[in-house]
């Protein structure tokens, strides 16, 4: 699952990021940027619900369907 940081001061949120270390990353980096290494009071790291775009959508759905058609001509 994606994870973003997330700063209420600056009432900012980053790109989702695919592993949680680098919206950590993130967050540091903007720290050091924007509030001196200091960490603002109720920043976070949350994950964030992931969703499929339509294209992506398409592919899993291509994907499975190998798939059965495969285990289907296995077992036949």
């Amino acid at each position: 699952m994606p994870h973003l940081y997330s700063c209420p001061v600056c009432r900012a949120d980053s790109r989702p990021y695919a592993l949680e270390v680098a919206a950590e990353r993130h967050g540091q980096q903007h720290r050091d940027e924007q509030h001196g290494g200091d960490h603002p009071y109720g920043e976070i790291i949350k994950p964030v619900p992931y969703q499929l775009d339509l294209a992506q959508a398409r592919i899993l759905v291509v994907v499975i369907a190998v798939i059965v058609i495969a285990l289907i001509i296995k077992a036949t």
